[in-house]
């Protein structure tokens, strides 16, 4: 076998799930023992997918980028491993990041890969941590455009930023609800203690609903028995502005997100792929994403419960 005589391209999830499942099955849950459940997270939908294949033996290989600039679920085959697989599938979903016109990316590397990734350009950033039972380290690498320069958003405040922390976060939160004209659609799971509650958000969202007549804030709580009741004060915000503020829990059978995001208008964001992490993206033109998000939203506010007074979020 010609361990060299391999192509990748990019993958149609809806017509390549069954061997990306596969190869995937093999790496992660049958070699590395991760679980079904964290294996298969609900977003390879969302993300494009990279495959390497190999002539009479079909897929060996893939990886994928979500759309918030996260890229992940790099795997190969064990014999196929050292050939020069991963790099090609890594400079393939490079590539697609790029013309799709993010500034820059980030991943979650196994600690005994860091090397791999760093020879791309990737720089790892704070400390160890868990993630399927398995050490890893964030890491980010800004994206060079075809002229050799960096490449740059053309947004309303300024380009894409990978966050991480809560500091990222709160500061990330009031940027983007600062560019909204007319809503804000929020996930969240608990109305995040120091994120929403902050001082500068609270300013932001009385400054919209009271210069706005038609403003609307929709806030959907996927977990609200975590709710800090007694010390939100986005909370007493929302009981006196509720003619513009609106608290809703989560539909039961909608508990398996567990992604968290915040959109402003129809264009601008701040995405969590993994709420339980403070790692994500805050872009303040990116229409394609913020309208997909908004859509899921919609649909999930649509079979949400009515937290009419925040009596159902038990306050």
């Amino acid at each position: 076998m010609d361990y060299l005589d391999f192509s990748v391209r990019m993958a149609d999830w809806s017509g390549d799930e069954a061997a990306l499942r596969r190869v995937r099955t093999d790496v992660f849950v049958e070699e590395q023992s991760v679980s079904e459940a964290e294996e298969w997270d609900g977003l390879d939908p969302e993300c494009e997918h990279a495959v390497a294949e190999a002539r009479d033996v079909g897929v060996i290989g893939t990886g994928r980028l979500h759309p918030s600039g996260k890229i992940g679920r790099m795997a190969v085959l064990s014999p196929w491993r050292g050939y020069g697989v991963g790099a090609s599938l890594l400079r393939r979903l490079l590539k697609t990041a790029a013309l799709q016109g993010l500034d820059s990316v980030y991943l979650n590397a196994q600690v005994a890969v860091l090397g791999f990734y760093a020879r791309f350009g990737f720089v790892a950033e704070g400390e160890e941590f868990e993630e399927a039972g398995i050490p890893h380290r964030l890491m980010r690498m800004r994206l060079p455009r075809e002229d050799g320069g960096l490449a740059v958003h053309e947004g309303l405040t300024g380009t894409r930023h990978i966050l991480s922390g809560t500091e990222d976060f709160t500061t990330a939160v009031a940027d983007i609800a600062a560019i909204a004209t007319r809503s804000l659609a929020i996930f969240t799971p608990d109305l995040e203690q120091g994120i929403y509650d902050s001082r500068r958000f609270i300013e932001t969202v009385k400054r919209l609903v009271l210069s706005r007549s038609h403003a609307r804030i929709r806030v959907l709580i996927s977990d609200p028995g975590r709710v800090q009741l007694s010390v939100n004060r986005f909370l007493h915000i929302g009981r006196r502005l509720s003619t513009f503020i609106e608290f809703r829990a989560l539909a039961e059978t909608q508990l398996h997100r567990d992604d968290a995001f915040l959109i402003a208008d129809s264009s601008a964001l701040v995405y969590r792929p993994k709420a339980a992490r403070l790692e994500g993206i805050a872009d303040s033109f990116e229409p394609r994403m913020a309208r997909l998000y908004l859509g899921q939203f919609d649909q999930m506010w649509q079979m949400s419960e009515n937290a009419r007074e925040i009596g159902e979020l038990r306050i």
